[in-house]
C-alpha cells in the first residue's frame, strides 16, 4: 500500500507538468490566453529575492493563499507545507514544529527549538511561545534544512518566517466576523492610514476569539461528575505598528503586541487501555472509557486543565542606506508567562495533579545588526547578534487521596489478592517488618512536591558573513559562516512532603532507596526478587516523593561554541531553470533537563551533590540538491530537492510514564525528497498548488544506559511519516453585477507514523488524509465577501501525540529487547492528544 501511495503521489505531483503541456501547446501565442505567476519575494537570505533565485529550500505562502485556506496559526500551516509537522500535548502552549522529521518534544523547557519561529524578524524563544492568532499576515515562508548561518541557533531543521502586514500611507481597514460550530465566535480588525503624509503611518489590529471545547469532559469532584468541555479557547490580541520614513534613507518599524488566553485545556482521551486498569480506577470509584474509543472524544478528570497566557513584546526594526549598503537593526524584548493546572493521570480517579505552584515566565532581549550591499559581482552581509533569556519555571506534582490504594492495588497483583493496604503491606515486606505504616498513611492526598523552582539565564552572542559571488551570468556560488557563543546558567531549589511511604524506604536504605536495598540484598535474595522489589521501591519512591535534592538543589552552568555554515552553488540553465547544490550547518543550544534527576553521589545526611542535567548541542550536517522552475510561459512553477542529513547528539526528550527522561542520541539522519508546484490553469481562475514529501529517519548509534533509549537504535523518528502529499484546488470567477465567487479545496495525506518518543507500537497512528473546503460570493472590490468554510470534513479522529497514562502500568522490562518491543504488554495503558474534528462555519469580511 505505501509503494502504491508513493507511485500515486508521483504521478500526481508530475501530471500538472504533462497536462500543462498539452494545454499550453494549444494556447501558445494567443494574446491574453494565459495569466502569469506574480514574483513571490522571500526574505530567506535576510534580502528581498525571487523565491525562484534563492538556493534554498523554502516554499513561500502569500496573503490570498493563507486567506484561502484559512492560516490563523502556526498549527494550521501544516495544510499548505508538506513535510512539517506541529503538534501540541499537555497545553496548547507546548506546542512542537518538525521537519524533515527534525523536532523536539516541547514539554520540558529546558529544551529549545529545532525549528525557528520568526516573527516580523523577531525569534520567538520556543515554538509554544510562537503558537497564537497571527492576525493579519502578508507571507509565511517555511525554510527546510539548517539555517544556522543567518538565523542562528535553534534552526538546525529549518525556519518559519512570518511576515504580518505593515502600515499603509492610504487610509483603509477591515473586519472579520466568522462564526461556527462549537460555539466559535471570532471578531477582528484593522485600521491603516497615515499619521504624517509620506512620514509616518499607522496600523492597529486587534482579535477576539471564543470557542467550546472539541472534548467531552466528565470532571469528577467528590461523589459528584459534572459535565463540561475541553479544548475551548479564549483569547484576545492587539497588535500596533508604526512605520515611519523620516528621509528617503530611513526606514523604522516599530511592533507592540499584547496576547492574553484563559482557556481549558489540553486534556487527553483514552487510546489504548488494560481492561485490568481500567478495573481497578472503576474499583476505587473511577472512570476512564474501556474499551477505549478515541473517536467519542470522551475525556474524564477530578482536576480542571486550566491555562492562562500573557505574552507581549516590543520590537524596532531599522533599515539605513548607506551609498552601495544597507545597515538593519532588530531590537526586541518579549515576556511571555503561563500558568496551568493539570490532572496528571487523566483520569477521573484521585492519583496526581498539578493544582498550583505550576508556572513559567520566559524574558528575552535581543539585538541583530546586519550591514548589507553589492559591490560588483559580490552580494555580500556581514551582521552580529546579542540575545538575553531569563527563564524561571515553577513545577509542583502532587499525589492524590487514590493513589495509596491504587498503588497498593498493582504492587499486590501478582500475589493474586490485591489489596488497597498493599503499600503498607510491601514496605513491610521490604524492611523484614521493622517498619509499619497504617494504611491510609502511606501516601495521604497533598504529598510530593511542595513547590519546585528553576531558574535559568541564557546569553548568546554571534558574528556572521554570508556572501554570494556571481562567476558568471548564469554561475553563482554563496558561502556563509556563523560563530556562535552561549552560556547557560540554572539553580534550582526543591521542596518534598515526602510520603510516609517514600520517606521510610529513604530512611531505611538511603536517598537511593532502590540501590540501596538492592545492595543490601544482593546474593541474599533471588534474582527475581531483588528485581520485583526494586520495581516496587521505584514506584513508591517516584521521583515526586523523594527528597534527596531538597538540601542541595541544582547550581549548574555550561558554555557551547559552534561554527555553522553554509557553502551552495547555483546555475541557471535557462532563464526559467535554475539548479542548485550544497551543504549546510546548523546546531541546537544544548542545554538542562528542567526536571528532577538524581544521577549525582549522595553525601549521607546531606543529599545529591554535584547533579549532572546538561545535555550536548544538536547538529545537523545536510547536503542538498534541488531545482526551481518556471516553465510554459510562466504559468507553471515547479520546484524539487533531494537532501540528505547527518544529526550528532540528537535531542531525545521521552516520557516514560512517570517523568521525562532526556537522551542524547549519538548519531541520526535523515534523507529524502520535496517537491512543490503552483500551476495557473487554462481555465481562467483556476489555480492548483500542491507539494510531495518523502522523510526516511533512522536512530543510527545510541550509546546510553537508558533501556528505553537503547531500543530506539536503528527505527524510525517519532511524529515522522513518510510521506506527505498536500493539494490545493482555488476557483475565482467574475459573476457580473460586480460580484465574484471563490472555492477552495484542500487536502492533506500523511502516511501511518509512531507518535511516541519512544516508538512503542501501541502509540503508532496510521495513515490518514484531512480535507478542508470553502465557498464564497462577495464584491468585486473587496468591499464585502461572504465565506462558508468547513475544515477535517471527514472527520478524521487521529493523534496528535499518544503517551503512557501516568502511573497506569507499563510494559516490561520497557526496552529490553533490542528494540523490537516483543517485551510482555503487561498492563501498559495510553491516553493520546487528538486533533481537531470537523468544523465548519461562516465567515463576513470587508475592507474598505
Amino acid at each position: 500500500m505505501k509503494m502504491k501511495f508513493v507511485r500515486a503521489a508521483l504521478l500526481a505531483a508530475a501530471s500538472p507538468i504533462v497536462l500543462a503541456g498539452g494545454a499550453f501547446a494549444q494556447t501558445a501565442g494567443e494574446p491574453g490566453a494565459q495569466r502569469q505567476l506574480e514574483v513571490i519575494t522571500v526574505t530567506a537570505q535576510q534580502r528581498e529575492q525571487s523565491l525562484q533565485d534563492v538556493p534554498v529550500a523554502v516554499s513561500a505562502f502569500n496573503q490570498a493563499q493563507l486567506e484561502n485556506s484559512g492560516i490563523q496559526d502556526i498549527k494550521d500551516l501544516i495544510a499548505l507545507a508538506p513535510g512539517l509537522m506541529v503538534t501540541s500535548t499537555q497545553s496548547e502552549t507546548i506546542t512542537t514544529a518538525r521537519v524533515r522529521g527534525v523536532g523536539t518534544v516541547g514539554d520540558n523547557f529546558g529544551l529549545e527549538s529545532s525549528v525557528g519561529v520568526y516573527i516580523d524578524g523577531v525569534f520567538r524563544a520556543r515554538n509554544g511561545v510562537g503558537f497564537g492568532d497571527l492576525g493579519e499576515l502578508e507571507r509565511i515562508e517555511v525554510l527546510r534544512g539548517p539555517q544556522g548561518t543567518l538565523f542562528g541557533k535553534n534552526t538546525s531543521a529549518g525556519v518559519l518566517n512570518i511576515m504580518t502586514q505593515q502600515p499603509e500611507f492610504e487610509f483603509g481597514g477591515q473586519a472579520e466576523l466568522q462564526v461556527g460550530n462549537y460555539d466559535l465566535r471570532r471578531l477582528s480588525g484593522s485600521i491603516t492610514g497615515p499619521i504624517v503624509e509620506d512620514q509616518l503611518a499607522f496600523r492597529l489590529f486587534a482579535v477576539t476569539n471564543q470557542r467550546d471545547g472539541f472534548t467531552t469532559m466528565n470532571l469528577r469532584d467528590g461523589g459528584t461528575t459534572t459535565v463540561t468541555d475541553s479544548e475551548n479557547q479564549d483569547y484576545y490580541s492587539i497588535r500596533g505598528q508604526l512605520l515611519w520614513t523620516p528621509s528617503a534613507t530611513v526606514t523604522g518599524r516599530i511592533i507592540a503586541d499584547f496576547s492574553d488566553r484563559s482557556e481549558f485545556c489540553c486534556s487527553a482521551v483514552q487510546w489504548d487501555y488494560d481492561p485490568t486498569i481500567a478495573g481497578i480506577v472503576g474499583m476505587l470509584g473511577g472512570q476512564v472509557l474501556s474499551p477505549a474509543d478515541p473517536s467519542a472524544r470522551q475525556a474524564f478528570a477530578n482536576t480542571p486543565y486550566q491555562q492562562d497566557v500573557t505574552d507581549w513584546g516590543l520590537s524596532a526594526e531599522f533599515d539605513v542606506d548607506f551609498d552601495g549598503a544597507t545597515l538593519t537593526s532588530i531590537t526586541a524584548f518579549r515576556h511571555w508567562e503561563n500558568e496551568r493546572t493539570q490532572d496528571v493521570d487523566y483520569s477521573s480517579l484521585d492519583i496526581a495533579n498539578r493544582l498550583d505552584g505550576n508556572f513559567t515566565d520566559l524574558d528575552r532581549f535581543s539585538q541583530e545588526f546586519r550591514l548589507q550591499g553589492v559591490r560588483g559581482n559580490l552580494d555580500w552581509l556581514v551582521g552580529g547578534f546579542y540575545s538575553r533569556e531569563e527563564l524561571e519555571l515553577g513545577d509542583s506534582i502532587r499525589f492524590g487521596a487514590d493513589w495509596e490504594p491504587f498503588l497498593g492495588i498493582l504492587l499486590t497483583a501478582p500475589s493474586g489478592t490485591p489489596s488497597p493496604a498493599g503499600v503498607s503491606q510491601t514496605i513491610s515486606s521490604l524492611t523484614g517488618g521493622a517498619v509499619n505504616i497504617p494504611v491510609g498513611s502511606a501516601i495521604t492526598a497533598g504529598s510530593g512536591v511542595n513547590q519546585d523552582i528553576y531558574n535559568q539565564t541564557a546569553t548568546s552572542w554571534a558574528i556572521f558573513t554570508h556572501n554570494t559571488y556571481q562567476l558568471t551570468d548564469r554561475f553563482a556560488i554563496t558561502g556563509g559562516l556563523r560563530y556562535t557563543r552561549e552560556e547557560k546558567d540554572v539553580t534550582a531549589s526543591f521542596s518534598t512532603n515526602s510520603p510516609a511511604a517514600c520517606a521510610a524506604l529513604e530512611g531505611a536504605f538511603g536517598l537511593n532507596p532502590v540501590s540501596g536495598w538492592v545492595g543490601a540484598t544482593t546474593g541474599v535474595l533471588p534474582d527475581a526478587t531483588v528485581t520485583g522489589g526494586a520495581v516496587a521501591i521505584g514506584n513508591i519512591c517516584l521521583p515526586y516523593a523523594r527528597s534527596g535534592l531538597d538540601n542541595t538543589g541544582y547550581d549548574q552552568s555550561r558554555t557551547d561554541e559552534e561554527v555553522s555554515g553554509t557553502l551552495r552553488a547555483q546555475f541557471d540553465i535557462t532563464d526559467d531553470v535554475m539548479i542548485y547544490g550544497g551543504y549546510s550547518r546548523g546546531f541546537k543550544a544544548g542545554g538542562f533537563n528542567l526536571d528532577r534527576q538524581f544521577n549525582g553521589p549522595v553525601t549521607p545526611g546531606v543529599g545529591y551533590t554535584n547533579v549532572d542535567t546538561s545535555f550536548a548541542p544538536e547538529t545537523i550536517s545536510a547536503w542538498e540538491a534541488g531545482f526551481k522552475s518556471t516553465l510554459f510561459g510562466n504559468v507553471l512553477q515547479l520546484n524539487g530537492n533531494f537532501f540528505y542529513q547527518d544529526i550528532e547528539d540528537f535531542q531525545l526528550n521521552t516520557f516514560n510514564g512517570t517523568a521525562f527522561v532526556v537522551e542524547s542520541v549519538d548519531e541520526a539522519r535523515s534523507y529524502g525528497a520535496e517537491f512543490d508546484f503552483l500551476w495557473l490553469t487554462p481555465v481562467d481562475g483556476l489555480d492548483i498548488s500542491g507539494g510531495y514529501a518523502y522523510v526516511n529517519t533512522e536512530y543510527q548509534t545510541i550509546t546510553t544506559t537508558d533501556p528505553l533509549i537503547a531500543a530506539l537504535e536503528g527505527q524510525s523518528f517519532s511524529l515522522s511519516p513518510e510521506n506527505f502529499f498536500n493539494l490545493a484546488v482555488n476557483y475565482e470567477r467574475d459573476l457580473g453585477g460586480n460580484l465574484i465567487t471563490r472555492m477552495g479545496l484542500d487536502t492533506r495525506y500523511v502516511s501511518g507514523y509512531n507518535t511516541g518518543s519512544d516508538n512503542d507500537p501501541e502509540k503508532f497512528q496510521e495513515s490518514f488524509t484531512v480535507l478542508n473546503a470553502r465557498i464564497g460570493v462577495g464584491s468585486n472590490d473587496e468591499r464585502w465577501f461572504l465565506e462558508l468554510w468547513g475544515r477535517n470534513l471527514t472527520d478524521e479522529t487521529y493523534a496528535q501525540v499518544a503517551i503512557d497514562a501516568f502511573a497506569q502500568g507499563r510494559r516490561g522490562t520497557a526496552g529490553a529487547d533490542g528494540g523490537e518491543w516483543t517485551q510482555p504488554r503487561n498492563t501498559a495503558s495510553y491516553a493520546a492528544f487528538l486533533g481537531a474534528p470537523r468544523t465548519y462555519g461562516i465567515t463576513l469580511r470587508t475592507r474598505f
